[in-house]
């Protein structure tokens, strides 16, 4: 989900992050007051798997979902996260299956924007999946 455009909507490169190679491995990078980023989903990511994985922005080596935390500190079980995740798989289809319902096909633009832009902002799916997500998913910002 950090990659699919389910949790964010843009990555922003860091220092040390190589522009120039980022860009040769086929990364379209975006400028902001001349800071580089890329847009969620990720470009380069194929199913389930990063295609410059070894290449991949800091930011994305160092990210790591609250499941993933907890599942390190051993506050939660592999069984517990994979729950976790199963249920928000579930509302994204859900969601996926309402924005395909009311025409939006714009599946390269990350999935809570093509909600605020398709969907009732009071649609009990949407909110659901944003709470889930707060609670047992996004991390405090970085930097």
């Amino acid at each position: 989900m950090c990659c699919n455009g389910v949790l964010f909507q843009i990555v922003r490169l860091q220092p040390g992050d190589s522009v120039a190679l980022l860009e040769a491995r086929g990364l379209k990078l975006r400028r902001k007051k001349r800071a580089p980023y890329f847009d969620q989903p990720c470009a380069m990511l194929e199913g389930c798997r990063c295609t410059l994985y070894s290449d991949r922005p800091s930011r994305c080596r160092a990210f790591e979902c609250q499941q993933i935390q907890r599942l390190g500190l051993g506050e939660t079980s592999e069984v517990e996260a994979m729950a976790a995740i199963v249920a928000v798989r579930q509302l994204v289809e859900r969601v996926r299956a309402k924005l395909g319902a009311v025409g939006d096909v714009s599946v390269g633009d990350p999935l809570l924007e093509r909600c605020a832009q398709s969907l009732a902002a009071e649609d009990v799916d949407v909110a659901a999946l944003n709470a889930l997500l707060e609670a047992e998913f996004r991390v405090a910002a970085v930097g």
